[in-house]
């Protein structure tokens, strides 16, 4: 032990020295520029989310209220985006402070734009409520709300009517993996997945697939059938997992498939261009080359497929065809 204490001092000695000879590392930099340019590239990247949040945000908001009445529960809603105020937040928009919740998208020509309500207001009441978070800021349906936000130090106050509409949380997950999915708690959407698509057509086309697992019920239907294959492949002994996903793939590409259907023709009802479709899936065939594989043991169909899926929903609606009742895609 003594001898351990003693090797690790004079390693610690060694390095200490080391690290104080005199080495060529280039011009000295200034801290106080170091810091600047830390503050910069932070404030960018906050910028980049929040713009990446609020594009979601809308292309959401967008197809769910073209949803059939009674597929989602409703929400009273007036358009506005309200989120914790982080310090990242409070620096972005130089707001006085870090407490309270602060508005960072409003959807144009709504409830809370018509109202006055802008991006960069902190929410400090509704309805003589203090609002602390996000959380706490909700409304009643058709029912007039007083909001006072604090805007320049200075406090003001605007009356919103809410509006119930079908709603499902919508959130933005920050990693450079190219990924969306839909949960029991709402829809989750990464980074890397808005940086890949190209506009908010291709972000519609991936919205509206993962809306349309939560309206098909996948999501428990998935964790029964799951259940039964994980039974049977264990039953195979050493060749269990293996055995559990060559039984569990087919149902799972015949549920994504079912998912790209509905959710083409969702973003289509909602005025997106679902045509656009064709070039992300090529997109992913061409950055992403597993996505090419047909492999029986693949949950989801190869790119090919479904760059072939997306022109013919395209071409059934440019006749006129109702895809819903004319055709089903197996």
């Amino acid at each position: 032990m003594v001898a351990r204490i003693i090797l690790s001092i004079i390693l610690a000695a060694f390095l200490l020295v080391s690290g104080c000879a005199s080495t060529n590392t280039g011009p000295p930099i200034s801290q106080s520029e170091l810091k600047k340019l830390e503050d910069e590239i932070e404030s960018m990247a906050t910028e980049i989310y929040i713009n990446d949040l609020v594009s979601v945000w809308k292309v959401g908001l967008k197809i769910l209220s073209i949803m059939p009445e009674g597929t989602f529960k409703k929400h009273a809603v007036i358009g506005a985006l309200i989120v914790d105020n982080t310090k990242n937040i409070a620096s972005y928009y130089k707001l006085p402070t870090e407490d309270g919740c602060v508005v960072v998208g409003v959807i144009d020509d709504y409830i809370a734009d018509l109202a006055g309500i802008r991006e960069g207001d902190i929410i400090k009441e509704i309805e003589n409520k203090e609002i602390k978070d996000s959380g706490h800021a909700t409304f009643k349906p058709n029912k007039t709300s007083t909001v006072v936000v604090e805007r320049n130090n200075t406090k003001l106050s605007f009356d919103v009517e809410p509006e119930e509409k079908p709603y499902v949380r919508i959130r933005l997950k920050k990693t450079g993996k190219i990924n969306a999915y839909a949960k029991f708690t709402g829809i989750e959407f990464t980074t890397g997945m808005v940086h890949f698509a190209e506009d908010e057509d291709e972000l519609a086309v991936i919205m509206g697939h993962e809306l349309a697992h939560l309206t098909a019920k996948h999501l428990p239907k998935n964790i029964i059938i799951a259940t039964l294959c994980g039974t049977l492949g264990g039953l195979t002994g050493p060749f269990a997992p293996l055995t559990t996903q060559a039984l569990y793939a087919p149902y799972s590409r015949k549920n994504e498939r079912e998912a790209d259907y509905l959710g083409l023709i969702y973003s289509h009802n909602a005025g997106y261009n679902i045509e656009k479709g064709a070039a992300l899936w090529k997109r992913f065939a061409l950055e992403i080359p597993r996505s090419r594989s047909k492999s029986f043991l693949r949950s989801h169909p190869a790119s090919p497929e479904r760059i072939l899926r997306v022109k013919m929903v395209g071409e059934m609606i440019k006749s006129g065809k109702n895809p819903l009742v004319d055709l089903m895609l197996n």
